[in-house]
């Protein structure tokens, strides 16, 4: 998990910007959609980035429930503590992109994050929840 939130916080520098993923982001999204205007390409753009704070907030999220859940003796609820931790690092990146001159702070951001980890602990608790097949041996 402290790997993930490494990569995380890689994520917020200058090589992560909007101009530096515009450069692979717009020719994609113009291979495939190549009707779009300018316009629309940017909002494009801008879709592809809030969906990569909620696809990196997921996986956190998805590991932070499992780290939580390790330990038989934590004094929290797994959930608070997976809650927690997404928003602290959530905080903590958009804190971090306020001294970054290409990146902006946005308490926005901070939402699409808490939104990606919400979802991985919900998938993780439904999962928890999920009856487990055996698995069947076959004689041949």
């Amino acid at each position: 998990m402290l790997v993930w939130i490494l990569v995380i916080f890689f994520f917020s520098t200058d090589s992560f910007s909007s101009g530096e993923t515009s450069r692979i982001i717009a020719p994609v999204l113009k291979f495939l959609f190549p009707f779009l205007s300018a316009e629309q390409l940017h909002v494009a753009h801008v879709i592809c980035r809030k969906a990569g704070h909620v696809l990196e907030y997921f996986v956190l999220g998805v590991l932070a429930w499992r780290a939580t859940t390790s330990t038989p003796y934590a004094r929290f609820r797994p959930e608070l503590l997976t809650v927690g931790l997404v928003l602290a690092v959530a905080l903590s990146d958009e804190f971090h992109q306020s001294f970054v001159p290409s990146r902006t702070s946005a308490l926005g951001d901070v939402g699409f994050d808490f939104l990606g980890g919400v979802i991985g602990l919900l998938l993780m608790l439904r999962l928890r929840n999920e009856p487990r097949a055996l698995p069947s041996h076959s004689v041949l």
